[in-house]
């Protein structure tokens, strides 16, 4: 709660204190008045549609876990000045998982079983969010995808873009890209955690830094090539980390994500002056938004 009684102390130091504000689309009474404009539409712009999710599940497997609350933010941008122009519509349900609740996702979450118990998510509603397949927006789409197209497979060809990675924060000014602390440092607040204001607190995001939006509408257009340095010498790792390669446990592989082909043709010839095999053993694959973050 707000100090009311330190009002004074604010007012003589306004220098020491930082005020926050809740993030105005989770406020009770704005759904209410959906839809809610944002920016007018200037004729003749390509007008499209783009949903803002989140999932809360009972565990981390998209396998062996379950969606117990999904939340949606569908909305209308412009394509050439990628800026969102409405909030149109919005949904919020919980599911019964079948199985109780970890204690540890009800401590993260809140919900608990007796919130659940009983409800069903409404599929059709939930498809007609995506009839005309909208982009859809995550912020953390690697984790969220997985679960999501597991339980409703008819939208799994949609493109889908990753608010967290896909967009360079540090170069907007902050240091950190947790959707809590993005918006912390620009002055508001939340309750967290939940699918409900997680999107609409992502939504309020984008509508905020437009730069941070117009990045991953370009990403979303883009194709990401993976490299992976197969036989690349052990002595070398040291060397991959510095230039961002991570390790596939499982395909025992250096690999890199990058935005371009000329982007991906520069790795390969960085690979090359480590070592000359490169060429033959670098195996490059091409994928769009429609497949990134799949399982």
């Amino acid at each position: 709660m707000f100090p009311l009684e330190r009002i004074e102390d604010i007012k003589n130091h306004p220098n020491d204190f930082m005020l926050l504000e809740r993030v105005p689309l989770t406020r009770d009474d704005v759904l209410e008045r959906l839809p809610l404009k944002l920016a007018d539409a200037v004729p003749g712009e390509r007008l499209c549609a783009v949903v803002f999710l989140d999932t809360e599940t009972t565990g981390m497997s998209a396998i062996s876990d379950k969606i117990i609350e999904l939340g949606m933010v569908r909305c209308t941008f412009s394509l050439d000045r990628k800026i969102i122009l409405s909030v149109d519509r919005y949904y919020d349900a919980y599911e019964d998982p079948g199985c109780p609740i970890p204690p540890e996702i009800t401590v993260l979450t809140g919900i608990s079983d007796e919130m659940v118990r009983g409800k069903h998510f409404d599929d059709s509603t939930i498809l007609n969010f995506f009839v005309d397949h909208p982009l859809v927006v995550a912020h953390n789409a690697r984790f969220d995808r997985p679960f999501v197209d597991r339980r409703f497979g008819a939208i799994a060809d949609n493109a889908w873009a990753c608010s967290q990675r896909e967009i360079k924060w540090s170069k907007i000014g902050f240091n950190g890209a947790k959707l809590e602390f993005l918006l912390q440092a620009s002055g508001y607040f939340y309750d967290a955690h939940r699918a409900c204001n997680d999107t609409l607190a992502l939504c309020h995001l984008m509508h905020l830094y437009p730069e941070a939006f117009a990045q991953l509408i370009d990403s979303s257009l883009s194709v990401t090539y993976r490299i992976d340095a197969y036989r690349s010498p052990f002595s070398s790792k040291d060397v991959l980390k510095e230039h961002n390669y991570r390790w596939d446990s499982d395909k025992k592989v250096w690999y890199i994500q990058v935005n371009g082909e000329q982007e991906a043709i520069d790795q390969v010839r960085f690979l090359e002056t480590i070592y000359p095999e490169a060429k033959q053993e670098v195996q490059i694959t091409a994928f769009t938004a429609k497949e990134r973050y799949r399982s």
